[in-house]
């Protein structure tokens, strides 16, 4: 046997052993409780892709342990037996004498190529249906649609609560997509700069966001709960850190949710650190962020006006009261809306937890009120957050450092961030 076949014997080997330990590694790793799991679908259109994905994969893994096998068994069969000499009847020869070559054994030819072929065929079937099933999104007029916008590198959320996406949306929020469970919610993804990718794991598969384009997808919950997600598609700099939330509440708690998201922000009393924080926040972050009630992107620092009817052709605000902030100082054009910061569990495109150790035992909507802020990386975020978050803030992506602001104003942003629930 040359050594280069004897090479290839052991390389097949050491496949059969790595690809064993991978398959026990991966069943103790990925549990139930790892936040990117697949193996756990809580929604209606994960399951149709689990009912897919399984059984794909239970195939390949008997087709591979047979194809290895066979491997293995021919190369025990045919081993050299070093000086032994012998007839090959019992598996041993000399390492100059090779076995009898067998070609063209026209059985093994046609049942190796028919059975892969039937095996495609009936994956394929299956795989159309999935596909059916998953591309079935279409909503009412009037059911809810949310306009999903990725963005290097964080995730912005558009309510149109009566599933008209060409007129202001009703509410935006960012980082954290707030459903109500056991409904089927229409999303219309888009991109304001490059190409992402929206997945939420346990809730269905991956649907890209493309500057210019839109995308229909629906995304449901059997359950209340927070189920985390991540862009898939490379994006930048801080493509690892563009996260995502979803956060499933029973039908009582999103309507009141919703009618909080609704209601604008009020200036904090004057006096106070908040009302100090709110002049810093004016001067150095409401050119970029929105706080409805307090900011607009036509008047800044002053009242909020009515929004007006211009649209551009992602279907977003070109200012106002109710629309995201549009503005030429980043290359996205927007930043995380504010008004209701204090509601969410997390921050900086849901890489940082608003609250220590909040979890799941602190019920979503009372986050405000049981929660223990995040301080300290709350403050480092506003103080360098390209330090906290690889960015290109001098190419107008991300968020640039305010290394400019002092201590005490650090503290009386923090304080005016804190009255926005």
């Amino acid at each position: 046997m040359s050594s280069r076949l004897k090479a290839l014997v052991w390389l097949s080997s050491l496949l059969v052993i790595a690809g064993t330990i991978a398959l026990i590694v991966v069943g103790i790793v990925v549990t139930d409780d790892h936040p990117l799991s697949t193996l756990s679908p809580v929604g209606r259109q994960g399951r149709d892709i689990a009912r897919l994905i399984n059984p794909i994969f239970i195939v390949a893994g008997v087709v591979f342990f047979l194809v290895q096998g066979a491997v293995l068994a021919l190369w025990w069969r045919y081993r050299v037996g070093g000086s032994d000499t012998g007839d090959g009847e019992h598996g041993f020869y000399e390492d100059d004498e090779f076995p009898d070559q067998i070609h063209g054994n026209d059985r093994l030819e046609i049942a190796w190529t028919i059975i892969p072929t039937v095996l495609l065929a009936v994956i394929s079937v299956f795989t159309l249906v999935a596909l059916f099933a998953l591309d079935d999104v279409e909503a009412s007029e009037e059911d809810m649609v949310v306009t999903v916008i990725g963005q290097q590198w964080w995730w912005e959320y558009q309510y149109h609560l009566d599933g008209d996406t060409t007129t202001a949306p009703d509410f935006v929020t960012a980082n954290e997509l707030v459903i109500p469970a056991g409904v089927d919610v229409a999303l219309d993804i888009k991109s304001r700069d490059v190409i992402h990718s929206f997945w939420i794991p346990k809730l269905n598969g991956k649907r890209d966001a493309v500057p210019g384009r839109s995308h229909d997808w629906v995304i449901q919950a059997d359950n209340p709960g927070r189920y985390r997600g991540q862009c898939t598609e490379f994006c930048g700099l801080s493509h690892g850190y563009m996260k995502m939330v979803a956060v499933a509440l029973t039908p009582s708690e999103f309507a009141q949710w919703r009618d909080n998201q609704m209601t604008p922000a009020e200036a904090p009393a004057e006096g106070t650190a908040a009302a100090a924080g709110w002049e810093v926040f004016s001067q150095q972050c409401a050119s970029c962020h929105a706080v409805n009630g307090l900011t607009s992107a036509a008047n800044r620092g002053g009242a909020a006006e009515s929004p007006p009817d211009d649209w551009d052709i992602y279907g977003e605000f070109n200012g106002g009261y109710a629309g995201p902030v549009i503005t030429d100082e980043l290359i996205a054009g927007a930043a995380p809306n504010l008004t209701h910061l204090m509601t969410r569990g997390t921050f900086a495109g849901s890489i940082f937890d608003l609250y220590l150790g909040a979890g799941d035992h602190i019920p979503y909507l009372e986050l405000a009120n049981q929660g223990t802020l995040n301080r300290g990386d709350l403050e480092a975020w506003i103080y360098n957050a390209p330090e906290r978050k690889p960015a290109d803030a001098d190419g107008l992506r991300g968020m640039p450092a305010r290394t400019g602001l002092s201590t005490t104003d650090i503290d009386n942003v923090v304080a005016f961030l804190s009255t926005l629930d």
